[in-house]
């Protein structure tokens, strides 16, 4: 591109030496005017001219031809990073899906986690309330008073039921074993008072327990078993009415 450039710019300072040459060349010397160089030197500038506009003309075709494929190419280059910011941002978009997708997935999880474990806690603590709420209402009913007229009935009806089979000890607290052994013989009478045997609970603090010599059978109505027994019998309802609530 630089050669013909330089060939255009040396055609055009020939022409216009040219042209001064033909300027200075058709001044009259005196009065004999030279016609035939006038017209050979016009012809050679009407040459020189027809050949500066074919190089103009074949310069601004290559002109236009290199434009057109810049602009080819710059066309190209555009469609394809447009097509490659479209393909980035399709990935974006899935890569965001998936982790909006996982990060809720991971959340209803977490929420079900927690929704478990508020019910595990809920029932732990209902379980010990219940139990603190079994264990007063039974403390308050092995009181020396309410526990000699349970023991009482129990024995009586024991002994009533098995005729003259002398098989029953009554164990109770230490603490408490001299003056409800006391209290019971009296309620029981002469007859049914030899028929009952009476001891130590080691252990106990509250409560009662009864053997049956010769059976090996012994039932436990101390505080603590009667609490387990009783709040884990209404802990499992209180608990169901719990999960089960709207």
């Amino acid at each position: 591109m630089q050669d013909e450039s330089s060939l255009f710019s040396c055609c055009q300072l020939a022409f216009a030496l040219y042209s001064t040459y033909i300027y200075v060349s058709v001044i009259p010397e005196k009065d004999n005017p030279p016609l035939l160089q006038l017209e050979s030197e016009t012809t050679m500038a009407d040459e020189m001219q027809a050949l500066l506009n074919r190089l103009t003309e074949q310069e601004l075709k290559k002109i236009d031809a290199q434009r057109q494929e810049i602009l080819d190419h710059a066309h190209k280059e555009a469609e394809d990073l447009l097509a490659e910011a479209r393909r980035e941002a399709a990935a974006i978009r899935d890569q965001a899906s998936q982790d909006a997708t996982l990060m809720t997935q991971k959340g209803q999880e977490a929420l079900r986690q927690a929704s478990r474990d508020v019910l595990i806690d809920l029932r732990e603590k209902l379980k010990a309330r219940v139990a603190g709420a079994v264990r007063d209402i039974v403390s308050e009913s092995l009181k020396p008073q309410s526990l000699t007229e349970i023991l009482t009935v129990l024995v009586t009806r024991y002994l009533e039921q098995n005729g003259d089979v002398d098989d029953l000890t009554v164990l109770l607290p230490p603490a408490q074993l001299e003056a409800l052994e006391a209290a019971v013989k009296v309620k029981l009478g002469e007859q049914l008072r030899s028929r009952c045997q009476f001891g130590p609970a080691a252990g106990t603090d509250e409560g009662f327990k009864l053997v049956f010599q010769g059976n090996d059978i012994m039932y436990d109505f101390s505080l603590e078993a009667l609490t387990e027994a009783i709040a884990a019998h209404v802990s499992p309802k209180l608990s169901r009415i719990i999960t089960d609530a709207p």
